[in-house]
């Protein structure tokens, strides 16, 4: 079992938290940019939440940041994306003590509702979160377009 701590993200753990987003499967059309993280760091800085691992693991150093979350907040409804293991330290409780410490976090700004925010080609997806007593809410459909390509 790993042993990690959970804490808001700081500026300098962007390049590892990109480089732990870039290593596994995920599927998104806007490319992160530290600049990005920067943005959503000087909005809410105790949403932006990181496990970081307090002993070795697999050859590398304790401190390795080996889970990450976002929670949203637009004053009414709260939403939790981001949600990321490193595949190393999977099954090991990291993401529900990350989901569980969002939600409190959430929760205390006055969420009564949180959207969890999955995309449906991740497989491990959707066992999790129904897991977490999260379940789909198939009266909703989100839309999106990217600013950027403009």
């Amino acid at each position: 079992m790993a042993e990690f701590q959970i804490r808001a993200a700081r500026p300098d753990d962007f390049p590892e938290v990109l480089a732990l987003w870039s290593s596994i499967d995920r599927h998104t059309a806007l490319p992160d940019k530290p600049e990005y993280l920067q943005t959503f760091h000087e909005f809410s800085p105790d949403l932006f939440l990181l496990a970081e691992a307090r002993s070795a693991g697999s050859g590398q150093a304790p401190g390795r940041i080996v889970g990450t979350v976002i929670g949203g907040w637009d004053g009414w409804r709260a939403n939790i994306a981001r949600l990321a293991t490193h595949p190393e330290y999977r099954r090991q409780g990291i993401a529900e003590a990350l989901v569980r410490e969002i939600e409190t976090r959430l929760r205390a700004r006055g969420a009564q509702r949180i959207y969890a925010l999955v995309d449906r080609r991740n497989p491990l997806g959707a066992p999790f979160w129904e897991a977490a007593t999260y379940r789909p809410n198939e009266n909703i459909i989100q839309y999106s377009r990217n600013l950027e390509d403009e």
